[in-house]
């Protein structure tokens, strides 16, 4: 059936061999130099019938030339293989000529199936850019007005692109935003370094001011944790959680302090005027006394001298009455100051105790690296002053990650609290245990020997295997592996905890569940570490 051919310029050769290519396809018939010359001769005739090859007919070969050109000018993506239909072309190689034809007529299918669904693509693809660049760029570039603005219009530019050619030129813009948010990123960094080291030294000069003042000590042992790690948002924000907690609690607890103390110094107050008040009536006593040894002189009277007598027992009456209530009630003020006093001992305890939190690890409750070193350090300086002996053990937990990839994460943090809890029960009131990161840990075991401290930890072993760790019911058994070094005079913390540690991974090696023993120090180590201190 002939197809209408109004609407093709049959003068233009170009026409005509674009749309000889398109009936190949629509036809599906193989495109071959003769099918192609007999469908173009076809379109020229307007019929099905056998062209007339005339002088003024065009040939195959110069309308493939023809549409060698108009691909060129319309499709440059497909530059390739029109170059080598046009090489094809001049050689007369027309078995070639069917094979690139072939090929540019497939891709040109292709490109006018996914015509729409590129145009789908583009839309939603500057869609996301523009809020990529309105919602996650520009929030971030508060610090950069000129940055900021020149992100929000590059977002309009590529929300108003409704073309691949327009998309494409905003590219420049985007690679220059680029180069500036790369050029401030140094200044950025380094202002957050340096804001970091004025907090971190307005920190420190503040804990010189403090003195003994712990409650107020352990908050800012918490700042100064933070900002000498990196900036991570988990860590800024459970250090705010527990800095407000316990900020609430010692509101509470100041509250209390400021109400004992106030009545300490109302019962003080009271108790001086009572005090006062005796004395004055002691004087008046001994006034009245003093009169009637002066009527006595100088009466001879026996009935004036009864009336004295009387007068001076009534005063006497008197003021025993008064003296004992005075005396009670200076024991009831007595006691009420004793009170207000052991009132205030309590909240100063609990302030200390509240302070103690933010050197707690939140999860198990154990020391967590800032009470690590805050107890090492005493109890180092505690042992070299009295030249005690000082152990400390590294602990570790067996098979932990196999615990956490069997039942989770839950129930390996669980195992590690369970840990803890049977630490704290088999251990003396003086020893400390301290999370050291992950499944580590640390005991500090002050006035103890090595042996001694080889079989504290041995019977810690042997009861955490006794107080199973139940999960979902179901007694899972919790094992550790440890390594005990004593820590010789003036040794530093990190030597100390060097030698545990590498006795813990001999006792991991060694088949674990196990307690070794640490050599001692190196005499090199002893004498520099003594020569330091």
């Amino acid at each position: 059936m002939t197809e209408p051919n109004d609407k093709i310029n049959l003068a233009n050769p170009t026409e005509v061999a674009r749309e000889t290519l398109r009936r190949l396809a629509l036809r599906r018939i193989a495109p071959t130099p003769d099918n192609y010359q007999t469908l173009y001769e076809e379109i020229v005739s307007g019929s099905s019938a056998q062209p007339i090859a005339t002088s003024s007919t065009a040939t195959a070969a110069s309308a493939l030339s023809g549409l060698v050109m108009d691909l060129n000018l319309h499709h440059p993506e497909l530059a390739a293989p029109v170059e080598t239909l046009n090489q094809a072309i001049r050689k007369n190689d027309w078995m070639q000529c069917r094979k690139q034809l072939g090929q540019i007529t497939l891709q040109l299918k292709q490109q006018g199936e996914n015509s729409g669904v590129g145009g789908e693509n583009l839309a939603l693809l500057c869609d996301l850019l523009a809020k990529t660049l309105e919602f996650g760029v520009v929030t971030q570039l508060s610090h950069s007005p000129r940055l900021a603005e020149k992100a929000q219009h590059l977002a309009a530019a590529v929300r108003d692109a409704n073309s691949a050619l327009a998309l494409r030129s905003i590219t420049s813009g985007l690679k220059s935003l680029w180069v500036g948010i790369e050029m401030q990123a140094p200044d950025l960094q380094q202002q957050q370094e340096m804001l970091k080291r004025i907090l971190l030294l307005l920190v420190e000069n503040i804990g010189e001011l403090l003195d003994d003042d712990t409650w107020l000590r352990g908050q800012l042992d918490m700042v100064e944790e933070v900002i000498a790690g990196p900036l991570q948002i988990r860590s800024l924000q459970e250090a705010e959680k527990r800095l407000k907690e316990v900020i609430y609690k010692q509101s509470m607890v100041k509250h209390g302090l400021r109400e004992a103390t106030a009545t300490l110094k109302a019962t003080m107050t009271t108790f001086v005027s009572r005090m006062r008040d005796a004395v004055a009536a002691n004087d008046e006593y001994q006034g009245k006394i003093a009169t009637h040894i002066e009527r006595i002189r100088n009466t001879e009277d026996v009935l004036e001298l009864n009336r004295i007598l009387e007068n001076l027992l009534d005063e006497t009456r008197s003021a025993q009455a008064d003296t004992r209530r005075a005396h009670e009630q200076l024991i009831g003020e007595r006691d009420a100051a004793v009170q207000a006093e052991s009132r205030i001992k309590q909240l100063e305890t609990e302030l200390a105790q509240m302070s103690a939190l933010v050197r707690e690890d939140p999860m198990t409750r154990s020391l967590n690296r800032r009470g690590l070193d805050d107890e090492f350090a005493r109890e180092a300086s505690r042992a070299d002053r009295y030249d005690t002996p000082f152990s400390i053990a590294v602990l570790d937990v067996d098979n932990f990650k196999a615990l956490n990839d069997k039942r989770g994460h839950q129930t390996g943090d669980e195992a590690l609290i369970h840990l803890v809890k049977v630490a704290k029960e088999e251990l003396r009131i003086t020893d400390h245990i301290a999370r050291m990161g992950g499944e580590e840990f640390l005991i500090i075991l002050p006035n103890t020997p090595l042996d001694e401290a080889a079989r504290i930890v041995t019977r810690l072993q042997r009861s955490l295997t006794k107080k199973y760790f139940l999960d979902n019911n179901e007694k899972v058994l919790i094992t550790f592996s440890a390594g005990v070094a004593q820590r010789v005079p003036g040794e530093s913390q990190e030597a100390s905890i060097a030698r545990a540690d590498s006795a813990m991974y001999e006792a991991k090696y060694s088949g674990k569940n196990r307690v070794c023993v640490a050599p001692d120090a190196p005499v090199k180590a002893r004498s520099e570490d003594h020569a330091d201190f």
